[in-house]
């Protein structure tokens, strides 16, 4: 049975991006993503206070268990060809009988990580609707404009150019789960530095969400193709990528 099973993780690729489309076309017909980008135009403004109060009246409206389904849809849409250059490396630098075993680790630690990103950044959505009320377009431009600060600074860079980082994993024994673990949490956290306003800004719209987050996927491969620079303030625009890192 593991021998059938050996090409996935010689070619990932295609089982990937079968997982990605998976995901879409499941986000595509669930409520619970829609519901994110509706649930302020459900509010009254009449009433509506600032602060805990409003942020009471939202949750209720949108309960967190609706919210971080959502945001777990998205993950899978939108994150799983991000994925093949990592797990190529826990799959190659593991001995065969423990491949699966590593890549199962990986990506536990790389899910819990963006699970945790989701639950600050699903608040912070919350927070900018409640803040600007009905005026939707009013706090997705207010964070867009946080977000391209953040492309543009030495502190996106630095966290691009560490999802490119391959650490050192144990052959045997519990470094070895130790590492593959690790390697997924360490994984997880730089793309999530790497990522977090592509994967917030879609959430603050409640028109053309779909098409923001399949554009904000294709950025995210897009950067993964250039290799690392040195950290400075760039323009956030494209470049030509000079090849795989």
């Amino acid at each position: 049975m593991l021998r059938g099973l050996r090409p996935l993780g010689q070619n990932p690729r295609p089982w990937l991006l079968l997982i990605s489309l998976v995901g879409w076309g499941w986000l595509l017909g669930s409520t619970a993503m829609l519901s994110i980008p509706a649930f302020c135009g459900s509010l009254p403004l009449s009433g509506y206070a600032l602060g805990w109060r409003g942020i009471e009246q939202a949750l209720l409206f949108n309960p967190p268990q609706q919210l971080l389904q959502g945001w777990w849809l998205m993950l899978l849409a939108m994150l799983p060809l991000l994925l093949v250059q990592p797990l190529l490396y826990v799959w190659h630098r593991s001995l065969r009988r423990k491949r699966w075993q590593g890549v199962a680790l990986f990506v536990l630690g790389f899910g819990a990580v963006w699970s945790l990103a989701g639950v600050v950044l699903m608040g912070l959505v919350v927070a900018v609707r409640v803040w600007f009320g009905l005026s939707a377009w009013q706090g997705f431009f207010a964070v867009l404009l946080l977000c391209l600060v953040w492309q543009a600074s030495p502190f996106k860079q630095h966290c691009l150019n560490q999802c490119h980082r391959q650490p050192r994993i144990c052959a045997f024994g519990l470094g070895y789960l130790r590492d593959c673990l690790g390697f997924g949490l360490s994984a997880g956290a730089w793309c999530v530095g790497s990522c977090w306003p592509l994967m917030l800004l879609p959430v603050l719209l409640e028109q053309g969400h779909v098409a923001l987050m399949l554009l904000g996927m294709l950025w995210m491969l897009y950067e993964r193709l250039l290799r690392p620079r040195g950290l400075r303030w760039y323009w956030p625009w494209p470049r030509h990528p000079r090849g795989l890192s």
